[in-house]
């Protein structure tokens, strides 16, 4: 069993990413849910396993592309993906985050009220 334990409620968010690990690129991907402390990164044949450590670049559509750097690592893996823990908590990430919550319509006191079927 794992000590980490998600104590913030991840929001259903697609995001397009580029990940990184060990400086190869892995190629593009899509968050599945996220929220400023991890995210689900569907991946169709994840070859991370737990304890990796890599690095996310997030395009900030309303920047002229450019992007966000999240480092993080793996802290499990399924068939469909693998969940990663952050390692820093930036307000540049925070930003982007809002932002794109925003561009989909969700709310904050949509995630207090977990309200979140989009």
């Amino acid at each position: 069993m794992s000590l980490y334990h998600r104590t913030y409620t991840r929001i259903p968010l697609v995001l397009e990413i580029q990940l990184q690990f060990k400086g190869e690129k892995l190629g593009h991907a899509c968050t599945q849910n996220i929220n400023p402390f991890g995210a689900f990164i569907e991946l169709s044949e994840p070859k991370l396993v737990t304890n990796d450590f890599v690095e996310i670049y997030f395009t900030n559509k309303d920047e002229d592309q450019a992007c966000v750097v999240q480092k993080g690592m793996v802290m499990h893996r399924s068939k469909k993906g693998v969940g990663i823990l952050f390692s820093s908590d930036t307000e540049e990430f925070r930003a982007l985050l809002n932002q794109e919550m925003s561009h989909s319509g969700i709310t904050a006191m949509d995630i207090r009220l977990n309200n979140l079927a989009h």
